[in-house]
């Protein structure tokens, strides 16, 4: 249960209307996680929700620093804004910009390099940083973003690693109870961002409110009263 709110008891008749708007095909990997018991199942569905919301901030901070400091260093290094234009990106690239263009226009808003970066979703950016792009963007521009010099390897799988979890949860689906650990994903995540701005890291890390629902544990269930025995006609 989140900060704030008030308890809310797990009857059978609002078990049913769960089923009904969530599904059981999206519940049933909750309901295996509780061992059949479905109440508990709801509560894990409900600290699913706390820490997908806690963490989609982190995975927010992430997404804007990586993807401000390849067009800033790209643009840099090229004296050239709309660098996306001019380096010969592949078809599934140039696919990408060319919708962001499309939809920016859609919205009657004016194309600029900063609409066009802000377009992209994430997928772009880490393709960016995949052994294609080795020699032509990662070794003159982008591995000047990383003033660790981590390798261009370990950065793309963990970018890969953490724009799964990214897409877990923009989709709604089950982030607990799987392969994942979440505290390590948290982990990853801030030291990702430091390798791009220290300050950005540690900003993220003291007002963000994960480890704080990760160490929560489910709330407690009222007991289920069962109905008094009709009486004798």
């Amino acid at each position: 249960m989140a900060d704030g709110q008030v308890d809310f008891d797990i009857t059978d008749e609002r078990l049913k209307a769960f089923e009904k708007c969530i599904s059981p095909e999206r519940l049933a990997g909750y309901y295996a996680l509780a061992r059949g018991d479905r109440r508990i199942g709801i509560l894990l569905y409900e600290r699913n929700t706390e820490l997908s919301e806690a963490l989609y901030g982190v995975i927010q901070g992430l997404e804007v620093t990586l993807r401000n400091a390849i067009h800033n260093v790209v643009a840099d290094q090229l004296g050239a804004k709309d660098w996306y234009d001019k380096v010969g990106l592949a078809a599934s690239e140039v696919e990408a910009i060319d919708k962001a263009k499309e939809s920016i226009l859609e919205a009657a808003e004016i194309v600029t390099p900063g609409r066009v970066v802000a377009e992209v979703n994430l997928g772009f950016w880490v393709r960016l940083i995949g052994g294609y792009y080795d020699k032509t963007l990662w070794t003159p521009y982008i591995r000047r973003a990383f003033p660790l010099k981590v390798k261009r390897r370990v950065l793309h799988g963990r970018l890969m690693s953490l724009k799964s979890l990214r897409n877990r949860i923009a989709h709604h689906q089950r982030i607990i109870g799987g392969k994942r650990d979440l505290t390590q994903d948290y982990a990853d995540l801030l030291e990702t961002i430091a390798w791009i701005s220290p300050t950005v890291s540690e900003w993220i890390a003291a007002t963000n409110c994960f480890p704080v629902r990760a160490a929560k544990k489910l709330r407690k269930l009222n007991p289920v009263v069962p109905p008094l025995p009709s009486a004798p006609q």
